[in-house]
């Protein structure tokens, strides 16, 4: 008899613990995608540009660091450095722009529209001319887990010497962190 006490208390009190417990478990915090309020982001891309007639392609490398000054906008500072082997037109460029961009928040889905400025420089051999530009950009960033997303981002940068409709496109693909 003093057995089948102990056993029934030992059984309920689990089921007591289980039922406290429960709430933990359905109420447990899902992953976080997308930003926040204080965030930094750090992206690594590939990219390449195209004149207005998407002629002349060349290859980059650029890198992003962004901060969020709400859950939504970023701003961020962007570096870019291209290199070209065209028939005769060999060298390097780079741009450093200053971005800002508005998020919209879809959980791991993140498209973006915004604005850079910057300035764009290269070697004499690159047919770069030094120039301060900028234009719209659009793009969208897809959370793989909390804290890791892949980024597509395409702009349409015009020098501020030249004609809006002289501009290129600068698109890029990259895989960023969330910190």
């Amino acid at each position: 008899m003093v057995n089948n006490k102990v056993s029934l208390i030992a059984k309920v009190s689990i089921v007591v613990v289980a039922l406290l417990l429960l709430p933990a478990f359905v109420f447990a915090q899902q992953p976080s995608y997308g930003f926040h309020k204080g965030d930094y982001e750090f992206t690594l891309s590939g990219s390449g540009t195209s004149d207005n007639n998407l002629d002349d392609t060349v290859f980059a490398t650029s890198f992003s660091l962004g901060y969020f000054f709400t859950d939504n906008f970023e701003a961020a500072l962007r570096q870019s450095i291209v290199f070209n082997d065209l028939p005769g037109d060999n060298g390097w460029g780079g741009s450093t722009n200053l971005a800002v961009d508005y998020h919209f928040d879809l959980a791991r889905f993140q498209p973006l529209i915004g604005a850079s400025v910057g300035y764009i420089y290269g070697n004499d051999e690159s047919g770069i001319r030094d120039t301060w530009a900028g234009g719209p950009e659009a793009g969208v960033k897809y959370f793989i887990n909390d804290t890791t997303f892949v980024s597509l981002l395409v702009q349409y940068q015009f020098s501020f010497r030249d004609a809006f409709d002289e501009g290129l496109f600068i698109y890029g693909l990259g895989l960023g962190v969330r910190f």
